[in-house]
């Protein structure tokens, strides 16, 4: 933090200098397309300072980078150790949507999203191993009593939601200790059965939940989600139909190591890859 903090301050300081006095504002192209930048042009009040702009943009780094790249590893696992039959339909459905698309037309967020059996299995996939088992963290400012139950919370207490013993809970999901990378997409098939006009966002990936809370909820849901399912979706799109995947023989998907409340999969895994002899990704 304070080798990053040495790095990004004197540009942040340089550029909230020359966006105070109206020099300088981020522009809508490529280059200026960047956290720092909005986080420059847009902070207000006490935050408006070089150094706490540092640090957040190491936070935002941190939060945004190794979760996503944790996600993918784990899907991966889950969809080998799952094996070829759901490998199979996930493959099947890349296709269909491929063979949907008019030719030469791009594979926009549209096609990305009309991929519910990937978008399941990568929900799934968060439920058994998310990237943390506590979530949606609040120190309490002042004391504060909810009225639902009662429950009075001093001033000065840090708390958290067991966020994967809610979303674990049999209660709430069933065969909780099952992986079952369709769960969500018949779901979803089920309340379209019964209501074809009915809202299944519920059921995506990047939607928070009453029960599912890795995203947060509310008007505090983290704001990355939607992207981070895009990047995901775009990378198994290209694994799933150019390469073949089998863990070392005798081997199985390793489990997750814990440090405090995180979660990682274990690093020194190895897997067999190989490119698929005709496999062709379809962007």
């Amino acid at each position: 933090m304070r080798r990053a903090k040495q790095l990004l301050t004197p540009r942040i300081e340089e550029l909230l200098i020359a966006n105070d006095e109206g020099k300088w504002k981020p522009e809508a192209t490529e280059d200026d397309s960047n956290v720092l930048n909005w986080l420059i042009d847009t902070v207000k009040g006490r935050d408006r300072n070089a150094e706490t702009l540092a640090h957040v943009e190491v936070l935002l780094a941190l939060a945004a980078v190794h979760t996503t790249l944790l996600r993918m590893v784990n899907v991966l696992y889950d969809i080998t150790q799952a094996g070829p039959s759901l490998i199979g339909e996930l493959v099947a459905e890349i296709e269909s949507v491929a063979r949907s698309r008019k030719q030469g037309d791009c594979w926009d967020k549209a096609a990305y999203d009309s991929l519910y059996k990937l978008d399941s299995v990568i929900t799934e996939s968060q439920r058994m191993s998310p990237p943390t088992t506590l979530g949606m963290k609040r120190l309490f400012r002042e004391d504060y009593t909810f009225q639902t139950n009662g429950l009075h919370i001093k001033k000065g207490t840090y708390t958290a939601m067991p966020i994967y013993a809610i979303e674990n809970d049999a209660a709430h999901t069933s065969n909780p200790e099952a992986f079952d990378g369709l769960r969500s997409y018949r779901q979803m098939e089920e309340l379209k059965a019964g209501d074809p006009d009915a809202d299944t966002n519920q059921f995506r990936f990047s939607t928070p939940t009453r029960t599912a809370l890795n995203f947060g909820y509310g008007r505090h849901a983290c704001p990355g989600r939607h992207f981070a399912s895009l990047v995901i979706k775009i990378l198994f799109v290209r694994l799933l139909t150019e390469y073949d995947f089998k863990f070392l023989p005798g081997s199985e998907k390793p489990g997750n190591l814990m440090a405090h409340e995180f979660l990682f999969p274990k690093p020194w895994t190895r897997m067999l890859i190989r490119r698929k002899a005709k496999g062709i990704c379809p962007y």
